[in-house]
């Protein structure tokens, strides 16, 4: 366990929660990361240090569970090239599987209390502990949201889901104290906007904070958002979206977990803007800025072709990777070395 306290005194030192006031020393910049698909591998990293110019601190990377009763391969391949690249993993855990037909299937709160998938969790950590480096978890991302209702069904998504995923997340936290994995860190990432919204779709159960484990079982918050830009129009895509900037889009949400637990450190562990719309690079100027006022630990940007090309490019990013290459010498010691 000592290993694990340390670690976290570190995470809480770096991110200022225990540092001197901002009068008398300038604001850390966050370290920076990338988010990926699949699970990466060497080539993945080289690629994206060559279209940044930049060494990420973080990797966070998605992974599935598997359907009942069967096994899955613990990801040691994509943890050694992360750790090679001189990067800490993160896990993006989804308690979520594809059926035969490629549709995505929740795993219910009901199948981990019963002990369905004790196995898979034990196997899992014990895996993470012999491993026997830091890495971060992020079980259930963006819970508030319909869209992955973490827990239960999408028909049963309402005022019961925020205690069936606190019930889920405990469980894992569990599991894996029970195993011993002390470096592996729980994070609670909700989205920055939930949906449906507390006060607009009338779900005022639907709060991020609602869905808290409790301190005893989260040791980062974490927080997921976009600025959408100009890019998303009515008529094509259902919905108009707007130039936001990183304080809009992420205010509401860190002062709602500040309140919760001011002592833990926070990440931005999904971002990214688009570029049209407005000034990308200026964009994250900002964007730097607020966090270091924030004083949060660590931003990851979503280097991803996905619902758009979210990607940080060397031909059409160049102010935008400018910004991200200038100095930036607090951040190297937040994270121990991988």
């Amino acid at each position: 366990m000592r290993g694990r306290w340390l670690f976290l005194l570190c995470l809480a030192l770096m991110a200022g929660q225990a540092a001197p006031a901002q009068a008398e020393r300038p604001a850390c910049r966050p370290a920076w990361g990338v988010a990926l698909e699949g699970l990466p591998n060497a080539l993945d990293l080289a690629r994206v240090q060559a279209q940044t110019g930049l060494r990420p601190r973080l990797v966070v990377f998605f992974l599935m569970w598997p359907p009942p009763g069967q096994k899955q391969a613990f990801p040691q391949a994509a943890l050694q090239a992360i750790h090679a690249a001189g990067a800490t993993p993160v896990i993006t855990w989804e308690p979520m599987y594809l059926d035969e037909e490629g549709r995505e299937r929740t795993i219910l709160h009901d199948q981990v209390s019963r002990g369905e998938y004790d196995g898979y969790l034990l196997e899992f950590a014990r895996a993470c502990r012999a491993w026997g480096r830091p890495l971060i978890i992020r079980f259930g991302h963006e819970m508030n949201l319909a869209r992955y209702h973490w827990g239960v069904a999408a028909e049963q998504y309402g005022p019961a889901a925020p205690a069936a995923y606190q019930r889920m997340f405990r469980q894992v936290v569990r599991a894996f104290r029970r195993a011993g994995a002390d470096k592996a860190l729980f994070a609670f990432c909700p989205n920055a906007e939930s949906n449906p919204h507390p006060q607009w779709h009338g779900a005022p159960w639907n709060r991020a904070a609602a869905y808290y484990p409790g301190h005893d079982y989260v040791d980062i918050l974490g927080m997921d958002g976009y600025n959408w830009g100009a890019s998303q129009g009515r008529a094509e895509k259902g919905w108009d979206s707007r130039w936001q900037s990183f304080a809009e889009i992420f205010g509401p949400l860190r002062d709602e977990l500040q309140a919760l637990a001011p002592d833990k450190p926070l990440v931005v562990f999904e971002t990214a803007s688009a570029r049209a719309g407005g000034d990308r690079a200026r964009w994250v100027g900002e964007a730097r800025e607020v966090m270091a006022r924030w004083r949060a630990a660590a931003w990851v940007w979503f280097q991803v072709n996905k619902e758009i090309d979210w990607r940080l490019m060397p031909e059409a990013d160049a102010g935008a990777l400018k910004v991200l290459r200038a100095g930036d010498a607090c951040a190297g010691p937040w994270l121990p070395e991988p």
